[in-house]
């Protein structure tokens, strides 16, 4: 059983140091001389800063032209029946995002609408009483559509159970 095991020995150390001179051979053949600056020699580099985009034009001439009855819009003439239009784009402020939603007028053209108060009208003490349970109902129905515990349920039920006799005895 020995041989076995010292075969088996050499071929594991043969098949690491072929691995191992793979590994190193690929490393040696990939790597380049290491270099100093982008120039690849010893001088010194200056960076100049780069020069701002041009502005461009916001004034731009745009030609109508009529072609079968349908309006054509150009950035050239033609013909002679042209008719020649200036569009004025608007530049935001530096920092401000560019947008294709016209801006809120800073004033109002128009006089705001002043709607008429209604004029205080008399209530029947009847109908403000009717009101009133009513408005005790509804808040009593959204109680109870909340949800409410066991304990709460007697109380909330005889609450409903009242004010639904009262507006029936108040002939609402």
């Amino acid at each position: 059983m020995s041989m076995i095991l010292r075969s088996r020995a050499r071929r594991a150390a043969r098949l690491s140091a072929a691995g191992l001179a793979c590994v190193l051979s690929a490393a040696w053949a990939s790597s380049d001389p290491p270099i100093a600056n982008p120039l690849g020699n010893g001088e010194s580099v200056v960076l100049e800063p780069a020069l701002p985009p041009a502005r461009p034009s916001r004034h731009r001439a745009v030609f109508v032209c009529q072609e079968g009855g349908v309006p054509v819009f150009a950035d050239r003439p033609c013909g002679s029946a042209s008719e020649m239009r200036s569009f004025v784009v608007p530049t935001p402020p530096p920092g401000a995002t560019a947008s294709t939603t016209p801006p809120s007028p800073a004033a109002s053209t128009r006089p705001r609408t002043v709607a008429p108060r209604p004029s205080p009208r008399v209530v029947s003490a009847s109908d403000n009483t009717c009101a009133k349970l009513q408005r005790q109902l509804d808040e009593l129905n959204d109680r109870m559509r909340a949800g409410y515990s066991a304990r709460e349920a007697a109380r909330l039920w005889q609450r409903w159970r009242d004010t639904k006799e009262r507006l029936r005895t108040v002939r609402c």
